[in-house]
Formats: structure tokens, sequence, C-alpha cells
């Protein structure tokens, strides 16, 4: 507490300096003074929260603007400045605690959730159902597993019908002690992440395991206490396992990326990838080349939005929700397929992905930033209310991840109200217990 003023200075010293020069236009200045903003926001403050909003945004800002390749073209100052207020918006509600009361109005007990043989009889169904589905899939489409192009001949709705078991493994964390066994783990952890993977649907899996991490912390931290990683034993004890596995992660994906364009007939391989756009296939540039090129994607197809002037002049309603439109009869372009025909005519295929600001300015704008100040005032309102409940642990958790999928994505997806769906489900179920079982019970 003794550094908080001290940090509260540096935060607004930081904020006035990115306002002199958004004022002064000065593209590398405005990037350097906003990106050590939220750098020392994410590792200032002690909030899990905010650690985790600052971090991402940090990620997502500092590196794709540097203008060090020819991908996606050159960023300019406009682009950047939209950047800088959508990200100062969701920054916003999360640079000032507010008192408790202000979301819990007097002293309540703390809602459990318990594991019940009902509940555990129902994930059980649910997961023999979806591994049949699976089964169906790669006899009537194909092997999407090793043939991931086959994704697109499937449904919309076997689709997230096999992809609902990714929201059974959060449950185990309201396990009893004798109720979490290696077998448990085989059933309600590792089984219900692998349909979505046998499908293709990676992110979705990782966003998951986001969710279980976030979740493992939270509720490791004793009742009553504050949502810091130093109020948590298991954090401490276990902080640089977390980090080697999120190294290993990294080394994973930069593996993927690279074997799937060593065995494709279609992509370039990793080194003419290099050459084409950094100008040299040096060490440093194929080190770098993955996650650059990922984050760099939406903000380079946002600079295209903006430089064309590009607005939603092909559905009669928003085209950030429009893909909740492709779930009714009849065939509909994903907003995706339609953009990348607008900004990328008879050069690319496939559908591209804006970003949730790119996605957002299509439709609205500027209004963009007040949309995305109250998403994150909704999602800091969550996290307050899990203080008390294990169902707001589970929706609050469940909600930043989706916030940091769409956010990278774009265009909001039926899957997300389908998550909804699932969870509240199953926190029904777990609500028809016994009234003989006891919180003394439940914590042994």
């Amino acid at each position: 507490m003794k550094f908080k003023p001290l940090n509260d200075g540096i935060v607004f010293i930081l904020i006035a300096l990115t306002a002199v020069c958004l004022y002064l236009e000065s593209y590398e200045f405005t990037h350097l003074t906003f990106s050590l903003f939220l750098l020392f926001i994410s590792v200032t403050r002690k909030s899990i929260n905010t650690k985790i909003f600052g971090f991402f945004l940090f990620l997502y800002y500092f590196i794709p603007f540097f203008n060090i390749s020819t991908y996606r073209g050159t960023i300019h100052f406009y682009t950047l400045e939209l950047y800088t207020y959508a990200n100062f918006a969701l920054m916003l509600p999360l640079l000032f605690t507010f008192d408790k009361k202000l979301f819990i109005k007097k002293k309540i007990a703390y809602k459990k959730i318990s594991v019940t043989p009902l509940f555990v009889n129902v994930l059980l169904i649910h997961t023999i159902f979806v591994y049949l589905l699976v089964a169906y899939v790669f006899v009537t489409v194909g092997n999407v597993l090793i043939h991931q192009e086959l994704r697109f001949f499937m449904s919309g709705t076997m689709s997230y019908l096999i992809k609902s078991t990714l929201y059974i493994p959060i449950f185990i964390f309201f396990f009893t002690k004798s109720q979490f066994t290696k077998k448990n783990i085989l059933l309600f952890i590792i089984l219900p992440l692998f349909p979505a993977f046998f499908i293709g649907s990676r992110g979705t899996v990782i966003m998951m395991i986001i969710s279980m991490i976030l979740l493992y912390l939270m509720k490791n931290i004793p009742r009553g206490k504050k949502y810091y990683l130093n109020n948590s034993k298991s954090w401490r004890k276990n902080k640089y396992r977390v980090y080697f596995s999120a190294f290993i992660g990294l080394l994973l994906f930069q593996v993927v990326y690279y074997t799937r364009r060593l065995v494709s007939h279609t992509f370039l391989t990793p080194v003419e990838l290099a050459q084409q756009y950094f100008g040299n296939a040096k060490w440093y540039s194929l080190l770098i080349m993955p996650v650059y090129f990922s984050l760099r994607e939406t903000v380079g197809i946002t600079e295209r939005i903006i430089r064309d002037n590009v607005t939603n002049t092909y559905y009669n309603y928003p085209m950030f929700f429009s893909e909740m439109f492709t779930m009714l009869p009849g065939k509909r372009a994903a907003p995706g397929d339609v953009l990348s025909r607008v900004l990328y005519v008879g050069d690319y295929a496939g559908g591209i992905t804006p970003g949730v600001i790119g996605g957002l300015y299509l439709d609205f704008g500027y209004w963009l930033v007040p949309m995305l100040f109250i998403t994150s005032f909704f999602i800091y309102f969550l996290y307050r209310k899990s203080l008390n409940s294990d169902m707001y642990k589970i929706l609050y958790v469940i909600t930043i991840a989706q916030f940091f999928h769409i956010y990278h994505r774009g265009f909001f997806k039926p899957e997300y109200l389908f998550s909804y769906t699932i969870i509240l489900f199953y926190i029904y179920i777990a609500s028809l217990k016994s009234t003989s079982q006891t919180e003394e019970i439940e914590e042994k």
C-alpha cells in the first residue's frame, strides 16, 4: 500500500504523456507511452483481473504495431489512435477500485456449487453422446483431425454440439477431496476437451484451459481475501511451473505453425514467408514470425477497413452479430468471408478476422469506444460478484476468456451464447441436491 500513491502518480503521468502524443499525432511515442502504461498496470496492480487485462492488451498493442515487415501493409497513425482509445476504454473501469458495497448491498452467505451423483451421471451421459457424434462425423465427413479443411463440411449445429463438453472441466474444481481422483480427472477434464480438438477447434480448447487456470487460482484464495496472486498458496507454490507451461505452450505454437507450412502444398514455407515479408530469413525473423503475424493480422485488417472507409453495406443488421443468422435455415455468408472478398478481392480465399475493434468499427465507428467500456465494466461486475458465489466465478472466467477470444476474432459467434446455456444447465443440475448435504461435508 505504501507504493500506491507513487504507482497512481506514474499511471497519471503515462496517461498524460499518451494524450500529448496523440495530440501531436506521433506514432512512435504514442505506441511507446501507451505500451508502457499497459505494462506498468499489469505489473504493479495486484488484482488478478487487472493483471490479466493489462498483460493481454499489452501484447495485442505492443507487438503488432511495429512496422518491421510488409505483412498486411503499413499501419498508420489513425489505426494506432483508434486502438489506443479502445484499449484505454477497456482499462478505465479497472484503474480505480470501487467499494465492495457497490455490488454487494449487504452481507450474504457464500453460494456454493456441489457435485452430486446426479450431476456426475448427467456429465457422463453428455460425454458419451458427444463422442458418438464425433464418431459419426469421422464416418460421414472424414478424419477432421488430420484433414482440418473437412470441418467446413460440418453443420454449425453439429460443431456446437461436439464442443459442448468443453465446459465440463471447469466443474471439477467444485469436487470434494474424495471425488478428486485420477479417474475423475480423466472423465471430467481430459475426455471432455478432446472432441473439440478432434474437429480442429484448437482455439476454444486453449480458451477453456485459460479459464480453468484462472478458476483454479480463484478457488485457492481463501474466502474473504481479495483476488491477489500473493493470497494464493497454490500460485506461490506453482508459479514457476505456470511460467514453464506458458513457455512450452509458446514453443508448441511455434512448432505447429512451422509444421503446417512445411508439410503444406498450398502455404509458403517459413523461409519463403520470412523472405517475402521481412526481406530476409534470419533466425530472429523466423523466431518472432508466428506470434507477430498472428497479432499483426487483426491490426492490418482494421487498417484496411479504416483506410478504405469500409462500412456495413452487406447486411440489414449489424455485421458484428451477422454470424448469429448463419444458424437460420438457408445459406448465408459468414462475415469473415464477406470481408475477405471486399478487402482482398481475387487474392485471398476464406474468412478473415478483423479483431473486435475492426469488427465493431464496421457497424458503429467510434461508438465502439463506449461499447468496450461498458463491456469491461460488466466483466468487472462479474469479477466482484464472484467473491461470494461459485456461480459467478464460473460466469466470470468464461466471460473473460470469451472476450479475449472475440477480441482476436472480431465477430460475435453463436457459440458464445451456447456456452452460457450449457453452464447454466449444469449449475441448475448441481442445485438439485439433497437437503441432508451440509457445507461441512462438502469441505472434507
